[in-house]
């Protein structure tokens, strides 16, 4: 399971409506409980870097990843996964995703955009073998501050 805050998700959609026709994406951060509840800390934005088709590809910006696992270093929050958007498409990986899929522990959070506004966010994990993707249940809660933990 997925959990993030509404502030998370919201940024995500902001994200999404905003790079409309073309695809957003970025990623999530956050840390694992109980083996499989997966805890999302932040959503770190990216431009889409993809050299082409933007509108039905994506690439995060290399730049930002290696920016954010120097900064993960030591700590106990971790890279969990990314997040991207498909223009008026649905909120389920693309055949093409899954060709790019090559890290089978990372989450991928994918929103469906119609006609530039968001209208459903969905987790997914690549199935073992990596030859399909399954879904990942996401729960939308108000998440404690770290101070509180």
């Amino acid at each position: 399971m997925l959990t993030l805050g509404a502030e998370h998700l919201r940024s995500i959609e902001i994200a999404a409506q905003a790079a409309f026709p073309e695809e957003a994406c970025g990623l999530l951060v956050g840390h694992t409980e109980n083996v499989d509840d997966i805890i999302l800390s932040a959503v770190i934005g990216s431009d889409n870097v993809a050299p082409d088709a933007r509108e039905r590809r994506f690439e995060v910006d290399p730049g930002v990843r290696i920016k954010l696992e120097k900064d993960l270093r030591g700590g106990t929050e971790r890279l969990v996964g990314h997040y991207h958007s498909h223009p008026d498409g649905p909120a389920r990986p693309s055949a093409h995703d899954l060709e790019q899929a090559f890290e089978p522990d990372l989450i991928w959070l994918v929103v469906g955009v119609a006609d530039g506004h968001a209208n459903e966010v969905r987790a997914w994990k690549l199935a073992p073998g990596g030859a399909a993707f399954e879904p990942v249940a996401l729960t939308v809660a108000a998440l404690r501050k770290a101070q509180d933990t």
